[in-house]
Order: C-alpha cells, then sequence, then structure tokens
C-alpha cells in the first residue's frame, strides 16, 4: 500500500526543497507537479496548437506522465532538461489556468500516488489532489523570510537582484493571487500539521517532518492501538534483564516467567483495574517518594504455610498513592557489595521508569536501570540526527510486527516495513547481525527504532557517491542491464549505481525497440558521455565501428561516389556504397528521360556512379544522382526536325527501336525501315536518320530511316539534274546513271 505526504504553502515557504529531501532520506518519490505542467506545454508547443484554446489540450487523453528517480518522463521521453527554461515556465503558468487541463493532470497525479510512496507539494495537494493523505503539512513563513530566501535563490540561479521591498510586495500579490483564484485556491486542509519555517533551518524542517511520518505510522509504532499483546511481550527484553539473565536466581527466573504471563493478559485486564491503575502505563517515567526498604527474607515456613523466600526490595509510592517495587536487578549503578540500603533511605524522592502493571490492581514493578536507559536514549538523539550506520544483533522476532535488536546496551526494533528481508524469512535472522540505521527514539518503549532499507540505500549513496567521484567522461564500462524501457536501458556500472542508456545512444543505426538488441540481464560494454550530479549518459555505439563516420571522412555533398545496384523498384534504385552504408538514386535522378524504364537502363549487380545531392545521417538516409553528372541533353543539344544525324540502336524493342543521340533518348518505328530488313538491324549500330519530332519540353524525339534515305536520294536527284547541261536528260537518264 502507497504512503502519502502532502505539503502545501505559499511561494518560497521552502516546499520544494523540503520535500526532495523528504523523498530522498525515506526513500519516496518525489511528485514535482509544476513539472508536469512544463510537460504538457512542452508537448502543446511541440504539436503547434493554440495554447489559448482550452479544447487544444485534448491531446492529454493520450498522454503520459511519469516520475522515476526525479526525472519527468512525457510519453516515454525524458524530458527533464527540455522543460527547464524560461519559455517551458512562462506556458506551463499559462496552461495551469484551464480547468481541464488541472482535472486531467490531477487525476494523474492521483494515480501516481496510489501506486507508489510519494511526497507532492504545491497550493492544493492536500484539499484537493491528495485529501486522504496520510500526513498533511502546511509550511509557512514569514514573509520577510521568504523574501530573503526568493532573493538568494533569484541571485544564484540568473544573478538578478532586486530590493528586498519589491521582493516582499511581489509575494504578497502573489499570496493573494493564490488564495483568491477560483480554481483550487491556497489553503490549509482541516487536518494539516500547520508548520512555520521562519525559525527553523531547513535540516530542523526536514527532521520534524520525518519524526511526523513515523509518528503517524510509516513504520508501525503505533503498537497500542494495532497489537497491545504484542506490546506487553516486548518488554520481558529489557536491556538490564538481559544483562543479569545468566546470574538470575531461580526465584528471580520464576518471576519473570510470572511476569511474562501477567503481561500477556495485561491489556484485558487493564479494562478492569482502577481509574487510578489506568491513567498509568508501562515505560512511563514517574516520580515517587522512598516509603521503606525492605531486607531480603529466606524462605520459611510458619505452621502448615509455606513463605517463599524475599529479595531485597525498595517500597516506592507515587503521588497519588499508587505503590510499587523497586528491585536490586532493576537498580542502575548499584554494585555487588552494596545493598538497597547503601542507596536509598526513607523520604528519599525518586524519578522512576514502570516496568510492569499488574492487572489485579496490585503494586507495580519500578526501575531505576530504565531510567538511566532512557536519559542514555535522549542523548543517542544527537547521534540520530546524523543518521550513522549502526550493527545490531537480532535477538528475537515480534510476530509478524518486526524484530528486536540489540545495539550495545540499547534495545532496537526494526519494523518490517524497513527491513530487507521479507517477514517469511525473519526466523533465520535470529543471532545475526544487521546493519542499520536508527530513525528516532521511542522514549515511551525505551528503544530506538532503526531502518535497515534506510541503512541499504544510506550504503548505496555512499557507493555511488564514491563512484561518482571517480567516473568521467571516456570512461568504459562492462555494465548489466537492470531494466528496460521505451526510451532505453539502465545498465548498472558498479554496485547501486547506474547509468542511462539512451536508445539512440545503442547503435549507429537507428533501433525501433531496444528489446531486439538487449535484454535484461545482458552484459553491455558501454562508453560514459555524460556526468552531470548523479546521472550518468552512456554510449554502446560510440564503442561500436561508425561506418558512416568512416565513409564519409572527407566527402561532402557534390562528391561523385560508386557503388553497386542490390535493387530496383518502382521508386528507384538501391546501391551498396560500402559495409552497413546504402546510397539511393530516385528514378527521377537516374536519368533526364521522364519516362525511363529503370529494368531497361539497369541490371542488380551493376556498378553504378553517382552525385551526392543528400546526406542525412540521423535518417541513415543517402540520395544520390546520376543524371546530375551530364548536363540536360534536351536543353544542350542542337537539332531540329527535318534534320538527317546519325544514331545508335540502344535497344531492339518488338514495335521498333530505341535509338540514342548525343545523350537523347529516341524512337524509331520498324515501319520507317525501307532499304533493310528491320530484323537485321542490331543494337550498337549506326544508321542515318531523319528527325521527324523533336520536343523538348516534353521530351518527344521521333526519328524515321525512311524520311532520311528518301531526303538523300531527292538530294542526289537535284545535284546531278543541276549538274546536266542538256535539257534532255530525263528520269530514266538519272536511274541508269545511279546505276552505273
Amino acid at each position: 500500500m502507497s504512503w502519502q505526504i502532502a505539503i502545501d504553502g505559499p511561494a518560497a515557504s521552502g516546499k520544494s526543497t523540503v520535500a526532495k529531501a523528504i523523498a530522498r532520506d525515506l526513500g519516496f518519490e518525489y511528485l514535482d507537479t509544476g513539472a508536469m505542467y512544463r510537460a504538457v506545454a512542452l508537448k502543446a508547443t511541440r504539436l503547434g496548437v493554440n495554447l489559448e484554446e482550452e479544447d487544444s489540450y485534448k491531446f492529454l487523453d493520450s498522454t503520459t506522465i511519469d516520475f522515476i528517480d526525479s526525472h519527468i518522463y512525457l510519453d516515454g521521453e525524458d524530458v527533464s532538461e527540455a522543460i527547464r527554461n524560461q519559455e517551458m515556465s512562462n506556458k506551463a503558468s499559462f496552461v495551469s489556468k484551464f480547468g481541464y487541463v488541472r482535472k486531467v493532470l490531477v487525476a494523474m497525479q492521483q494515480k501516481l500516488a496510489s501506486s507508489k510512496n510519494i511526497v507532492m507539494d504545491g497550493r492544493d495537494i492536500g484539499t484537493v489532489v491528495l485529501p486522504n493523505a496520510n500526513l498533511k503539512i502546511f509550511l509557512v513563513a514569514d514573509v520577510v523570510v521568504r523574501a530573503e530566501r526568493r532573493l538568494k535563490e533569484r541571485f544564484e540561479k540568473t544573478g538578478e537582484s532586486i530590493s528586498l521591498e519589491e521582493t516582499i510586495e511581489e509575494l504578497k500579490a502573489r499570496d493573494l493571487q493564490d488564495s483568491t483564484r477560483a480554481i483550487s485556491p491556497l489553503r490549509q486542509a482541516e487536518d494539516a500539521v500547520y508548520l512555520d519555517t521562519s525559525k527553523l533551518s531547513v535540516n530542523e524542517v526536514i527532521q520534524e517532518i520525518t519524526n511526523l511520518v513515523f509518528k503517524r505510522g510509516y513504520s508501525m509504532e503505533n503498537l497500542e492501538q494495532k497489537n497491545v499483546n504484542v506490546e506487553e511481550t516486548e518488554v520481558e527484553e529489557t536491556p538490564v534483564e538481559e544483562a543479569k539473565a545468566e546470574t538470575a536466581n531461580e526465584e528471580t527466573a520464576k518471576e519473570e516467567a510470572l511476569e511474562e504471563v501477567v503481561a500477556e493478559v495485561a491489556n484485558e485486564a487493564l479494562e478492569e483495574a482502577s481509574e487510578e491503575v489506568k491513567k498509568y502505563k508501562e515505560m512511563q517515567l514517574v516520580k515517587g517518594v522512598v516509603v521503606e526498604v525492605q531486607e531480603a527474607q529466606p524462605a520459611r515456613k510458619v505452621g502448615q504455610k509455606e513463605i517463599k523466600a524475599k529479595e531485597e526490595r525498595v517500597l516506592i509510592e507515587l503521588e497519588d498513592g499508587q505503590e510499587g517495587y523497586l528491585f536490586r536487578k532493576d537498580t542502575a549503578d548499584i554494585q555487588d557489595d552494596e545493598d538497597l540500603f547503601d542507596l536509598f533511605v526513607e523520604g528519599d524522592e525518586i524519578e522512576v521508569v514502570i516496568k510492569k502493571i499488574f492487572p489485579d490492581g496490585g503494586k507495580f514493578i519500578f526501575s531505576t536501570a530504565l531510567v538511566a536507559k532512557r536519559n542514555e536514549l535522549l542523548a543517542f538523539e544527537n547521534t540520530i540526527k546524523e543518521r550513522p550506520i549502526l550493527t545490531a544483533k537480532v535477538i528475537k522476532q515480534v510476530s509478524d510486527f518486526g524484530l528486536l535488536m540489540k545495539y550495545e546496551d540499547f534495545t532496537c526494533l526494526l519494523p518490517t516495513q524497513l527491513t530487507a528481508t521479507p517477514k517469511e524469512e525473519f526466523a533465520s535472522l535470529i543471532g545475526k547481525e544487521l546493519e542499520v540505521v536508527p530513525v528516532r527514539v521511542d522514549l515511551s518503549r525505551i528503544r530506538i527504532i532503526v531502518s535497515e532499507i534506510h541503512a541499504t540505500m544510506k550504503k548505496q549513496r555512499a557507493a555511488k557517491k564514491e563512484f561518482l567521484s571517480k567516473v568521467e567522461v571516456g570512461q568504459v564500462y562492462d555494465g548489466v542491464v537492470k531494466n528496460i524501457e521505451s526510451y532505453g536501458a539502465f545498465v548498472e556500472l558498479g554496485e547501486g549505481v547506474e547509468g542511462l542508456l539512451h536508445i539512440s545512444e545503442v547503435d549507429h543505426n537507428r533501433i525501433a525497440k531496444i528489446e531486439k538488441v538487449l535484454n535484461t540481464g545482458d552484459t553491455v560494454k558501454v562508453q560514459v558521455i555524460k556526468v552531470e550530479k548523479d546521472h550518468i549518459g552512456l554510449s554502446r555505439k560510440a564503442l561500436l565501428p561508425n561506418h558512416w563516420a568512416n565513409y564519409f571522412d572527407g566527402k561532402e555533398l557534390g562528391d561523385v561516389v560508386s557503388g553497386k545496384v542490390i535493387e530496383i523498384n518502382k521508386a528507384g534504385v538501391r546501391v551498396d556504397l560500402a559495409t552497413e552504408i546504402e546510397g539511393f538514386i530516385p528514378k527521377s535522378e537516374f536519368s533526364w528521360e521522364r519516362d525511363l524504364v529503370l529494368e531497361d537502363a539497369v541490371k542488380v549487380g551493376d556498378e553504378l556512379s553517382g552525385k551526392l545531392i543528400e546526406i542525412a545521417q540521423s535518417k541513415r538516409r543517402v540520395i544520390l544522382s546520376i543524371k546530375q553528372l551530364s548536363a540536360n541533353p534536351w536543353e544542350t543539344v542542337a537539332v531540329a526536325e527535318g534534320d538527317v544525324i546519325e544514331v545508335t540502336i540502344a535497344a531492339v524493342q518488338e514495335e521498333g527501336f530505341k535509338v540514342t543521340y548525343n545523350g537523347l533518348n529516341g524512337y524509331m518505328s520498324k515501319g520507317t525501315v525501307k532499304s533493310r530488313d528491320p530484323q537485321s538491324i542490331q543494337v550498337g549500330e549506326t544508321i542515318k536518320v531523319k528527325v521527324r519530332v523533336f520536343n523538348a519540353s516534353k521530351q518527344r524525339f521521333i526519328v524515321s530511316m525512311r524520311d532520311a534515305e528518301e531526303k538523300v536520294e531527292k538530294e542526289n536527284f537535284n545535284k546531278y539534274m543541276k549538274s546536266q547541261d542538256k535539257m534532255s536528260n530525263t528520269f530514266g537518264d538519272y536511274i541508269s546513271n545511279l546505276k552505273k
């Protein structure tokens, strides 16, 4: 079940600073509500929607926002840095005014809070977002103190410096705006704890809230409400009793056994006790007066009645007349050669702790040893503030509640929720030593509440800090993939130290799903490419051969490259340029001929040369052009209809021939062949033709062999006629001369 801490308050009261620290110390997730509005502004900007139209934000219906390790993810993308600029800050303030946006984000926040332990701060967290939060804090501070904080923060971030008076007025205006706004105004929840931080340091505020967290039950310490029988069973394990257990006599052992039985039924019996007794509870510190120091008496027989031996004891009376005994074994600082008579005198005022309350309304059992232990615990509170890692020994299991432990002379309680071991395995821990962190002193039970989880976290943080102090950009590690997300993989480099291998850094080629390359548990060699505070950016592709960079080293647009044809399709031709480098020649860039059939012009396996006209590494795209290697013949070749020219047969087709002339592709019908058998004409042959049609704009070029022959015959006839002096010559004479 998740645990929720809601922190509200006016601007500059320290909400964010405290919330982040609390989350860090308790291992909670800090949910930055302001960052969520920034993320919405970022997506709206990317989509290009109208920010002034509330209906424009309907994209939120299919939007996901999550927080992982204090990073915010928008639709699976880490946008922690992308949202931290003035533009997004300004837009976020604008975006947050829409009721629809707030409604959707509040639902998101509530959903996140239901699935993980979170700390959330804002102005309406305890009243609107998390009305059932386990702990609500209303954090305030004097406006002058807040103004001083805001000035310092602003100067550290931007170097901007304005007067204190201006800042005070600015905060007053902000307070008025926040507390009077129509949607979710700033106000204190009825069950929130009011905490003024004006005279407190950040650490003091954090400690105060941490104590409240544990008091509210995060560590399950409210035994009086949960399991009184368990509480009474724990009392038998006091530090003094354990230290002297080996030297206790048989009568003492029987007495302790009786006390244990009494403890098991104490809860039921106390309901029937007098009002005077009910106002007391075990482990309570009280003051009394020594009434009498009673000597030890041996066992004896009076008549037929057996009278048991009695220990030396001190009878003490409380101010309301309630009496109890202080036994030697519960007396602090008594030496082996001393008696109780040496330490106590009738009429002395004395401070004692109630060790046992008997259900029949009889005399209490007091302890001064527990008073000494209680004072030691008070002194130990200073040590707790430093959160040291202690080594404590497991003494026993207390039901499903947790483990009783021993640290030096202190009794410690390790609640189940703060252990790193499942409760089903608690029995295996008896007698073993565990590393724990003290989290608070429980004076009501005279013990220390400890946490194994916090010790683990502290060790991990220390190891991470040490590791990070040695990490530098360029270092190479063999890491283990611990978790895979849609945006990348988290790779463990050392004990508890992970870096993010973004999907874009896995390979030089684009990867749609990282699972196609890596799986959880895989060992992967990575290089550090970024170190920012405790965040490490990793790259796998940096260690792989960069075929792209190697191939294009020294090349630029306009260069001519060669490759082998590997595919011909409707769009163009794919060519293999080098290892993992392909080029593409669009059909429109293959030739100046508009209606070219690619399969007629090129075959798979052919070597082609083309001009580099586009290089897009991010898309792994290389575009080549063959036609740009030469001028457009339709614009440069001088030819006109009626010209007789020589063309080359490029291909034999069913109804005619494909011909070429100075880069132009034309057509000649078989029907225009007159003097020869069309079947005798071969590819590569040069023939004389007449241009029938030439239209450069439409790329039409049609020639005729017959027209050329007839033109030549006519020209020859005209020449012949001009060469004859006699007018009597006939056309028959001309034919005869041709035959000669």
